[in-house]
């Protein structure tokens, strides 16, 4: 969570806030000051006591950039409502605000449209504002980009900069080459930030991902774990030592920790981790509490194909091939034509329940369009050593004894 929201200024003016809200006379808030409010409870998992404040602040002050800027991108997050957010963006009074142009980006970017929400940035940028204008733009649209994981188009702002020593730029450039894979640098990055900024829990946590991407796993944890003693209601990094924990097989400690996450985060996540807690079950050999967590989560999911495919996933990495195969076959053709997930584990659960080699080969096929990686870790085993994913049509897999002893659930 940002600093700013641990302040003695922003304390005072909750408390404002909710004085008011019990009847409490107290001082005036602008719009400003109640969208940090409902944006403080959208970080906590408050998001219907952040609806309700940000939608007070639109009905004292219409027109306000900060509310509306707020209340679309919730709209987009958690109701992936792209026609909302640009109805609310049309009703924000100054479209010459750095910020209104960042949200009509936001919303091309939230669509799949990167390309042309570059366009659009470029084509409002003024190389003859002020100096400080002009890389607050900057700076706003490399974080845009990089909140969508567009790195490609994040670091093509970021080199207009010319603020290589401020604090946003390093942070970024250092979350820039992490998404790229250059580990160490940014590693070294976030060291140095947090050299100048000891009590930053956000550094800890970016630090902390960037350790585990490295496999650097207990140094991950530790890391997390700093950040956690800053600001123990930190869900990041909560979910970052979950992360670890399953990685070093504690999974009993990950799932408390995934409870907690889960808790606190913002509600759009809550059936990833209800799913992410039953695959953990699975693993602990616990199918009761693993339906428990899955029924959990469809009530949960807006999406009830996806949370089925990625269940159906678990369901495979843990044995219960039947069942994935049942799961997979009944809900991946339902999932939205971009995603890539799943196939290759479909094709597996085919070759090991003996399937005809026509339904192999069916989903082999688009399990290479959708996924080639994912070729190469469920199916590498059951072809030549060193060959390409992409050659495996051209040979059938190797035979396979069929396990009459799959797992039940």
């Amino acid at each position: 969570m940002d600093k700013y929201y641990n302040s003695d200024k922003f304390k005072q003016t909750l408390r404002t806030y909710e004085d008011s809200i019990k009847g409490n006379k107290g001082e005036f808030l602008d719009s400003e000051e109640l969208a940090d409010i409902a944006e403080y409870y959208h970080l906590l998992g408050r998001d219907d006591e952040a609806m309700q404040t940000v939608d007070y602040a639109i009905s004292m002050f219409p027109g306000a950039i900060s509310p509306l800027t707020f209340k679309a991108r919730m709209v987009l997050i958690t109701e992936d409502n792209p026609e909302l957010a640009e109805e609310l963006a049309e009703e924000i009074e100054d479209k010459t605000d750095i910020d209104y142009h960042i949200l009509k980006a936001e919303i091309l970017v939230a669509t799949n449209e990167p390309e042309e929400a570059n366009e659009y940035l470029i084509s409002h940028f003024d190389a003859d504002q002020d100096q400080e204008t002009m890389e607050d733009y900057i700076l706003s649209c490399t974080e845009m980009f990089l909140d969508y994981d567009e790195t490609k188009f994040a670091e093509l702002w970021l080199q207009k900069s010319e603020l290589t020593n401020d604090e946003d730029y390093k942070e970024f450039k250092a979350r820039i080459l992490k998404n790229k894979g250059q580990f160490k640098e940014s590693e070294r990055i976030f060291n140095e930030l947090l050299d100048d900024d000891p009590y930053s829990a956000s550094y800890w946590d970016q630090l902390s991902q960037t350790q585990f991407l490295q496999d650097d796993i207990q140094n991950s944890i530790t890391s997390s774990e700093y950040a956690l003693a800053i600001d123990p209601n930190d869900y990041t990094a909560i979910f970052n030592k979950a992360n670890g924990l399953v990685r070093l097989g504690n999974y009993k400690e990950a799932i408390n920790y995934y409870e907690r996450y889960k808790e606190l985060c913002p509600k759009q996540y809550k059936s990833s981790m209800s799913v992410t807690i039953s695959h953990l079950y699975l693993g602990l050999k616990d199918p009761v509490n693993a339906k428990k967590w899955f029924d959990i989560a469809m009530k949960e999911t807006n999406n009830r194909d996806e949370t089925c495919a990625f269940f159906g996933m678990a369901l495979f990495e843990n044995d219960y091939i039947e069942k994935a195969y049942e799961m997979l076959t009944k809900h991946l053709p339902m999932v939205d034509k971009d995603w890539s997930l799943g196939y290759a584990y479909l094709a597996r659960c085919c070759y090991e329940l003996g399937k005809p080699e026509q339904e192999y080969q069916r989903y082999l096929k688009i399990a290479l369009e959708r996924s080639v990686d994912d070729c190469r870790e469920a199916l590498a085993d059951i072809y030549p050593p060193d060959m390409a994913p992409e050659d495996y049509p051209k040979l059938p897999p190797l035979p396979y004894s069929r396990n009459e002893e799959q797992k039940k659930i």
